[in-house]
């Protein structure tokens, strides 16, 4: 059993501009799908994927309910595809539209604080992050820097710290092991705090094998999901690195799938 957790699929009609497009802000970041619905269910079929979670994010207000609709047809018509919806923290009813994913059966909300354009640690957002743990979903963000916003971090490793401090009941997941770029704040920030997980996403394009696995060891693997970034890297790849930095057994299987069944509620 595998539960990719960490995937994005794009409409049909945006995929073909938006891949290119994002490649080119990411110096020329290969892709490994089409970006579509089709290309990710031929690609889970390749990889062995059972299950991939499936990430959207509304990048400006107002854009989140029609965002989370599409995530929830994705759903509804594939069962294999677990979505999370997304909210924009500058929209005044962001708390309701929190309580909207959660009503209609998406698994848990994503932010990206560098496309959104907000400080993940900023106290202005806090209501944001008391509705979405009301609503009892995990919260997934895009920890670290990301090449759309050069030389700003607007997610580091201190500051989800101190949201995850402020929330103890909230479950927070650092997606790319904690902060992109920055193995060091992940280690000296997150791996002490039991709401906090990681995923794997884009671990083996972009980290030091060595300095994965010792985060990964220091962090436990009760508390690490298996994750690509589809289309952005590929689940041999990263199943590689596991592989190579010495994951295996019981470990193996709760990165690969029992710590994401646990944290989703699938019945598996």
């Amino acid at each position: 059993m595998i539960i990719d957790f960490h995937t994005h699929i794009f409409p049909d009609s945006l995929a073909p501009r938006t891949l290119p497009h994002l490649s080119k802000i990411a110096h020329g970041i290969p892709y490994y799908t089409d970006g579509t619905q089709a290309g990710a269910l031929d690609a889970m079929r390749r990889w062995n994927i059972d299950y991939s979670v499936v990430l959207h994010i509304a990048t400006k207000p107002g854009q989140a309910r029609r965002i989370n609709a599409f995530a929830a047809g994705i759903q509804a018509a594939h069962p294999q595809l677990l979505c999370f919806g997304s909210l924009h923290p500058a929209d005044e009813d962001a708390p309701a539209i929190a309580a909207e994913i959660s009503k209609a059966g998406l698994y848990g909300v994503k932010l990206h604080p560098a496309y959104q354009n907000f400080q993940f640690g900023d106290e202005q957002y806090f209501p944001v992050y008391q509705a979405v743990c009301d609503c009892s979903l995990p919260l997934l963000l895009h920890a670290g820097s990301d090449p759309v916003a050069p030389g700003v971090n607007r997610a580091p490793a201190a500051e989800i710290a101190r949201v995850a401090r402020a929330f103890p009941e909230l479950t927070i997941i650092a997606a790319h092991m904690g902060a992109l770029g920055d193995c060091a704040g992940a280690s000296k920030h997150l791996c002490g705090l039991d709401n906090v997980y990681f995923d794997t996403a884009m671990s083996a394009p972009l980290l030091d094998p060595d300095a994965f696995r010792a985060l990964l060891y220091k962090r436990g693997a009760d508390h690490v999901l298996f994750g690509t970034d589809c289309p952005w890297s590929t689940a041999p790849d990263e199943l590689a690195l596991l592989r190579r930095v010495g994951v295996a057994g019981s470990d193996l299987e709760k990165i690969l799938w029992k710590n994401a069944a646990r944290l989703l509620k699938l019945p598996l």
